[in-house]
C-alpha cells in the first residue's frame, strides 16, 4: 500500500496506517477512510453486518506459513502431513492437545483451519487454539513454548524461520480457499461521489502489482522501512506472496462458507458476495474482461 501514492496520477492519497485488518475495516465502515486494504474474511464480516462495502481490486495473495516449534523436529518432518496428523491425534488422545497459535479470523487462521480439515484433522476436538492478535508476538510464543505450531503471516513468518525460532512445515494453500489474502474495499457512497478518484487509485494499485511481478526490490525496501525486519527476511517473505489484482469470486464465496462453518459469522453470505464486487474499475485499468479478472 505504501507504494501506491508514487504511482497515483491526478489524485492525492491521504494514507492511514492501522494495527490490523479489523481496525482498517472499522475505519472504512465508519467513514473515516474511503478505501481500505483488508482480507477476504473482512469482506465477509462486513456483509454479515449489513455494511455497504464493495470490493474493487485484489492486491496480494499468499503470505501464510505453517511453522512448527523446534521441539517437534524429531517428530514431524517438513511437509509430511501424515506425520503431523498422527502426532496431533496421538496428543489429543493423551489429553495433551497441541497448542496452535493464530490471529483469529485472519487469512492465516482460516487457511490453516481449512487445511487441517482437508488433512482429516478435527479442528474442534483435536486442537487447542491460542489467539495471538499481534503477529510480532508469534516468535516469542514459539520460543517460550506457549504454542507448538503457528500459522504466521509474512514477513514475520520468515523472521521466525531465519532466526531458527521455529521451522517451516507447509504453506496452507491446498484447500478450497487457496491462497486468497488481501482485497481492496470501498463503500457504495464513495463509488457514487468519488468514482474518478477511485479509478485513479485502482489504476495506481494495478501499476504497483504489475511492477512487483517483475521487480520485488521496491517491495523489499518497503518492508525494511515499515518494519524492524532486515533485508534477508524481507527477501524471503516476498517469495511467499503473489501480486494479484484480480478478485477471485468463486474462492471469495468459499471464504464466506468457511467462515460460517467455523462459526466466525452468523450467516452464510456467499450468495451476496457477487453483488458486492465491482469489476468496472479493474476492467478500465487493465482493459481486461470481468471473466479475466476473476468473475
Amino acid at each position: 500500500m505504501s507504494l501506491i501514492p508514487d504511482q497515483a496520477k491526478g489524485v492525492k492519497l491521504d494514507m492511514h496506517q492501522f494495527q490490523n485488518g479489523n481496525d482498517s475495516l472499522m475505519a472504512l465502515m465508519s467513514k473515516k477512510v474511503d478505501v481500505a486494504q483488508v482480507t477476504y474474511g473482512h469482506l465477509v464480516t462486513a456483509l454479515n453486518q449489513g455494511s455497504p462495502v464493495v470490493a474493487i481490486s485484489g492486491q496480494i495473495n499468499g503470505g501464510s506459513d505453517i511453522i512448527l516449534s523446534n521441539d517437534m523436529k524429531d517428530k514431524v518432518s517438513p511437509g509430511n502431513w501424515k506425520e503431523l496428523s498422527s502426532y496431533i491425534k496421538q496428543k489429543a488422545s493423551d489429553g495433551a492437545k497441541l497448542k496452535i497459535g493464530a490471529n483469529r479470523g485472519s487469512s492465516q487462521d482460516l487457511q490453516m483451519r481449512a487445511q487441517f480439515s482437508a488433512e482429516g484433522i478435527d479442528v474442534n476436538k483435536e486442537l487447542d487454539f491460542v489467539n495471538i492478535s499481534n503477529p510480532a508476538d508469534f516468535k516469542n510464543n514459539l520460543v517460550n513454548k506457549q504454542i507448538d505450531l503457528v500459522s504466521a503471516v509474512e514477513p514475520f513468518a520468515s523472521g521466525i524461520i531465519l532466526s531458527n525460532s521455529g521451522y517451516h512445515f507447509a504453506y496452507p494453500y491446498d484447500q478450497p480457499m487457496s491462497n486468497l489474502t488481501n482485497i481492496i474495499l470501498t463503500r457504495d457512497d464513495v463509488i457514487k461521489s468519488k468514482s474518478d478518484a477511485l479509478q485513479q487509485f485502482v489504476d495506481a494499485n494495478v501499476e504497483v502489482v504489475k511492477s512487483l511481478k517483475d521487480d520485488t526490490k521496491p517491495w523489499v525496501d518497503a518492508i525494511v522501512a515499515k518494519t524492524s525486519l532486515d533485508k534477508a527476511t524481507a527477501q524471503r517473505a516476498v517469495k511467499n506472496a503473489t501480486p494479484d489484482y484480480t478478485i477471485k469470486l468463486k474462492s471469495a464465496e468459499q471464504v464466506a462458507k468457511t467462515l460460517k462453518d467455523l462459526g466466525y459469522v452468523q450467516k452464510d453470505v456467499s450468495g451476496e458476495v457477487s453483488s458486492h464486487v465491482d469489476y468496472s474499475f479493474l476492467a478500465k485499468a487493465t482493459k481486461q474482461s470481468e471473466t479475466q479478472l476473476g468473475k
